[in-house]
């Protein structure tokens, strides 16, 4: 079987993938696409006039009044993203640079992101309070409150979207910059908030698991699954046929260094574990313990996807590198032909060792120049 080539000098360490971004900012997108995408399904299921049982969770009294917890469990997506978006605070470190990111909207994605998500944790948090808070003064039947459901309905859409738009800016990374990241983002926020729905319903006791709601979720969520399946092979293969580093980057993502995320973490616990559960749990009427467990794997699969999409970035070539490969390949075509030339009578090889060592000397400085370039 014929071995592919590897050129020493792009399997040097320019090519390694990214370390800036790590397992913080893979936290920060997961929680902030799963707590869109909950939101977003919640927000249909309350549109769609869809009827609630009671939570089985015990009432909470506040200065005498009973608060309402019916509609906690589809309304709880800004409460993830407040948590999420404390963890690129962390990772950008400094409060200045934070301050700086935070406040150039025309220049920055994240001062825009930080735009998105602030208007969609106000305007969400605010619709939560409304739905538990019983006073009759809120109006809270009242068609006004449409017109701020409708905005933080788009603002959620607009963070799902975002966490892929957040890499897509990022130019030197051919991995990233692809417009079906975004898109494969969305639909894993989708995918990740409808279970995420389902099993805060389900807990809850604010669907049964007989229902009719319940199971047209499970529905849709397996509709998801299938079309984030395909997402993602698309994704991959316009990446490995893009450029040379987006295929080394998806080389190393299903047969290097991460594959163990891809095919543990994003395949078999994002689609092949919940599948398999699933249709197990269809066969035993009523065993709500197979439909968590295949929830909780697919959830852990939203976290690996993207933690194996920024773990396995690397990025493009500067004209100075591409320059030396360029030489290198040069070098190595004439020693192949004095190699092929220089051969005695005997049909035996010989060696110029002089040369050989000059060319051995000026390779070595070649990767050591490509070393201090980065």
């Amino acid at each position: 079987m014929r071995t592919e080539h590897i050129h020493p000098i792009r399997n040097g360490r320019h090519v390694r993938p990214q370390e800036e971004w790590k397992e913080i900012i893979a936290i920060y997108l997961y929680l902030a696409g799963m707590g869109a995408g909950s939101y977003i399904i919640g927000t249909l299921i309350h549109w769609l006039g869809v009827t609630l049982n009671p939570p089985s969770a015990p009432s909470i009294t506040l200065f005498g009044y009973l608060l309402d917890l019916t509609k906690v469990p589809i309304f709880w997506g800004p409460i993830m993203v407040s948590i999420g978006a404390p963890f690129l605070i962390l990772d950008l470190g400094i409060k200045r640079r934070f301050m700086y990111a935070c406040l150039n909207p025309r220049t920055s994605w994240v001062a825009r992101g930080f735009l998105i998500l602030s208007t969609f944790i106000v305007f969400g948090l605010v619709l939560l309070i409304k739905s538990v808070l019983p006073f009759e003064w809120l109006y809270a039947e009242s068609a006004l409150w449409h017109i701020p459901e409708v905005i933080a309905f788009v603002f959620a859409c607009g963070t799902a979207i975002y966490t892929g738009i957040l890499l897509k800016a990022t130019k030197s990374i051919p991995l990233w910059n692809t417009n079906l990241l975004p898109l494969l983002f969305l639909v894993s926020a989708l995918s990740t908030g409808s279970m995420a729905i389902i099993l805060s319903t389900l807990g809850t006791g604010l669907f049964s698991h007989d229902s009719g709601a319940l199971k047209a979720l499970m529905s849709g969520e397996q509709t998801l699954v299938v079309i984030e399946g395909i997402v993602l092979y698309l994704y991959l293969y316009w990446s490995y046929r893009a450029t040379e580093q987006g295929k080394d980057s998806v080389r190393l993502l299903l047969f290097g260094e991460k594959k163990l995320i891809f095919w543990g973490g994003i395949v078999l616990l994002g689609f092949i574990f919940p599948v398999i559960l699933k249709n197990i749990a269809s066969f035993f009427h009523g065993n709500v313990v197979l439909i968590f467990v295949s929830g909780l794997t697919l959830l852990c699969g939203g976290f690996f996807l993207r933690l194996g999409v920024l773990s396995a970035g690397m990025k493009e070539q500067t004209p100075m590198q591409r320059l030396i490969e360029i030489q290198y390949d040069m070098r190595a075509m004439k020693m192949k032909g004095l190699r092929e030339r220089v051969v005695d009578e005997h049909g035996t090889r010989t060696t110029h060792k002089d040369t050989r060592i000059n060319d051995k000397a000026q390779m070595s400085n070649d990767k050591l120049l490509i070393t201090n370039t980065e």
